[in-house]
């Protein structure tokens, strides 16, 4: 769990700043070829994750990031930008332009107009994107499978896959495993619900 708890957190953080970033620079700035690179931005949702397996493995290997956490953040960070971006880009460009322009004249930089005003209109979206980076990373059970050798390593998903194979006829342990890796999970949604329901209908209305 702890090794869980480390590769999701980090990767929801790392995702979330690196697609401020991205998100930002889509809907604040036109260039020319600029729809045809968001286009091409977008078929990578198109893309199945499965697909990718061989190309991303061998990728690891090259960096020597083979059974290592920092090979999972890097991976959960990766699957979740393009979602994150297309949500965020879509919102920044509904923040009224006129708080922008006011930032400018008060010398705020860029990296000062995305703190002060994009964060802080962004905060339902924002919680709702960490929620589901932070479930998808969780429960992501194909990668870590693949990269993790050292049984120390282990995340959650692969741990209990290897505890029902050596402990199958001690069902009392392993039911009591699958609840306690659930604690978490319960505990984000009792705790975040509303402000995951407001995220959702945050973008739902435009105007």
């Amino acid at each position: 769990m702890a090794n869980s708890i480390v590769v999701s957190v980090t990767a929801t953080a790392a995702c979330l700043s690196v697609a401020l970033l991205g998100a930002y620079f889509f809907a604040r700035y036109k260039m020319p070829f600029g729809n045809l690179l968001w286009s091409a931005f977008l078929l990578l949702m198109l893309m199945p994750s499965v697909a990718n397996i061989v190309p991303l493995f061998s990728v690891l290997k090259g960096l020597h990031l083979l059974n290592t956490l920092w090979a999972l953040i890097l991976i959960g960070t990766a699957f979740g930008l393009v979602f994150a971006i297309y949500v965020l880009r879509n919102f920044i460009e509904e923040i009224p332009k006129d708080l922008f322009e006011a930032a400018e004249i008060d010398g705020a930089t860029h990296l000062r107009q995305i703190t002060h005003v994009v964060i802080p209109m962004s905060g339902s979206i924002l919680g709702t994107l960490a929620i589901l980076t932070f479930l998808n990373t969780w429960n992501d059970f194909l990668m870590p499978l693949i990269v993790l050798r050292d049984p120390k390593l282990f995340t959650i998903g692969v741990g209990l896959i290897y505890l029902a194979r050596e402990y199958v006829d001690d069902w009392g342990q392993t039911k009591a495993a699958f609840f306690v890796a659930s604690l978490p999970l319960i505990v984000i949604f009792l705790f975040s619900m509303k402000f995951f329901i407001r995220g959702l209908s945050a973008g739902a209305v435009k105007g």
